[in-house]
């Protein structure tokens, strides 16, 4: 559930944001989370996880801000294609899903991985649909005055619709072409004026 908008500055925001990417400020950020976004998203068709190699699921994990790479490379690319395919094509529900492949004690879970992970593969797949899950988006949503105030709290995939809600309203908002956009609208104005 999101809460109210209060007293957020929006136009400010979308000021700081369409700045940033005229000065080139995000262009850094852009290249290194999203500049092989499409290239992923066809790694991760159906018929493509199941050939999808170490190297490949290493970039992936790479971009979207792993940092646990030792714990995340020794993972048999087995069980990584099994996770990608359970999360991106079971049946079961978003909710579900996003839980199982996030939380530590799911199923599915990847080791060295978690929600910004499993957030930034349904993105990568369907940038219409999906939002990162993030540090700066969180501190977004906040400075926005729209934080989902059960986030943090409980299930991770509860959370993860709570999170797109909020997303959702964000991108309603701004007018942002996609959810890749509003990943750089939300790290844009969380960082000081002075550099992204």
């Amino acid at each position: 559930m999101v809460t109210g908008s209060g007293r957020a500055d929006w136009v400010g925001s979308l000021r700081t944001y369409q700045q940033a990417l005229a000065d080139g400020r995000l262009d850094a950020y852009r290249n290194r989370r999203w500049r092989q976004s499409q290239e992923f998203a066809g790694w991760l068709d159906e018929q493509n996880i199941p050939s999808l190699t170490a190297e490949q699921s290493q970039a992936i994990y790479r971009a979207s801000g792993g940092r646990k790479t030792k714990e995340f490379t020794a993972i048999p690319m087995e069980e990584v294609r099994d996770s990608l395919d359970f999360l991106l094509f079971d049946t079961l529900g978003l909710e579900k899903r996003f839980d199982e492949s996030a939380s530590i004690e799911g199923a599915y879970n990847l080791a060295g991985s978690g929600k910004e992970f499993v957030s930034y593969v349904l993105c990568v797949r369907d940038p219409g649909l999906f939002a990162l899950w993030s540090a700066h988006g969180e501190r977004a949503l906040r400075k926005l005055g729209i934080y989902p105030k059960d986030l943090n709290k409980g299930n991770l995939g509860l959370g993860y619709m709570d999170l797109l809600e909020a997303m959702n309203v964000v991108r309603g908002r701004t007018g942002l072409s996609d959810f890749r956009a509003v990943d750089e609208f939300a790290y844009s104005v969380t960082k000081k004026s002075t550099g992204v």
